[in-house]
């Protein structure tokens, strides 16, 4: 039996991600996991498996003109991801202890960034050039951040996945693994001298664009938010926007992204009615 059908949607939040959600678009079909937007929400980096083979390529997504575009022949492992200036794709490779870059115009060859005796999986980078990155050890995964200005590795305390940086840089949202619950926190940075929880059972964190806001997913596969002051920390419970059918709610690493204007795209099954996904308006009232 085939697997099921999946695809990548685009929703709209307007207003700077707090009004209602518009009519969604669908950028390409099928074969994309690990969706992650570019810093100016113009382009969408993947994982694409081109021959259906389980053999998975770095694909840069132009979401205005329509174009995908593979960025070489080398065959990657997870989670394609953008430098914080846009000009670069991070990845791990298929043997799963390397991490690597590549020019995001596909004008050049891969570079080493980071290697272990162990799987290394790139979570997010910085605006200052750090990346936080999943290490196992003993099949267990805990944080690292690595600095580009002076290699210098830094290690979390616990069994921490799914690192994001906010967009500031100053604090790193992530998961913290107890038995078969995920809960979400975050911890300042560089500082790392606390941190905070902002949910029971989640995964998949991300940040708003103006990181007042911490979204992640539910086991149920509904999308949480949770408000944020930079300066103190989370305000008030979590709520939800709206229900999803992305195609993992955890242990998947990210199948969702949060663009600059608003937008949600979301790797997600489809559905068996006629409409793809249902629009959702004035849903900030049902918060009430």
């Amino acid at each position: 039996m085939p697997p099921p059908r999946r695809s990548l949607f685009l929703l709209r939040l307007d207003n700077s991600c707090t009004s209602r959600l518009t009519r969604p678009r669908r950028p390409g079909e099928g074969g994309y996991r690990d969706p992650r937007l570019s810093p100016d929400g113009r382009f969408l980096a993947v994982a694409s498996d081109d021959e259906h083979n389980g053999k998975y390529n770095a694909h840069i997504y132009d979401l205005g003109r329509d174009i995908s575009t593979r960025l070489s022949d080398t065959v990657i492992w997870q989670t394609p991801i953008w430098s914080s200036d846009g000009s670069k794709i991070t990845y791990t490779t298929t043997s799963m202890d390397t991490i690597e870059e590549i020019p995001s115009d596909g004008s050049g060859s891969a570079q080493v960034v980071l290697e272990g005796g162990h799987v290394l999986i790139a979570n997010d980078w910085s605006p200052d050039g750090h990346l936080v990155f999943m290490a196992f050890a003993k099949g267990f995964p805990h944080l690292e951040v690595y600095s580009a200005v002076d290699d210098r590795v830094t290690r979390l305390d616990g069994w921490l996945a799914e690192g994001q940086f906010s967009p500031d840089g100053k604090w790193i949202a992530y998961i913290s693994a107890s038995g078969s619950q995920s809960d979400i926190f975050v911890q300042p940075f560089p500082g790392l001298d606390r941190r905070i929880q902002i949910s029971n059972n989640g995964a998949q964190p991300r940040w708003s664009c103006d990181g007042r806001q911490i979204f992640y997913i539910q086991p149920d596969r509904k999308l949480m938010a949770v408000n944020f002051d930079p300066k103190i920390g989370p305000e008030g419970a979590p709520h939800m926007l709206f229900q999803t059918r992305i195609v993992a709610p955890n242990h998947s690493f990210f199948q969702y992204d949060v663009s600059p204007d608003g937008s949600f795209l979301i790797n997600s099954f489809h559905s068996n009615s006629t409409s793809p996904l249902t629009l959702l308006t004035g849903w900030t009232a049902m918060l009430k």
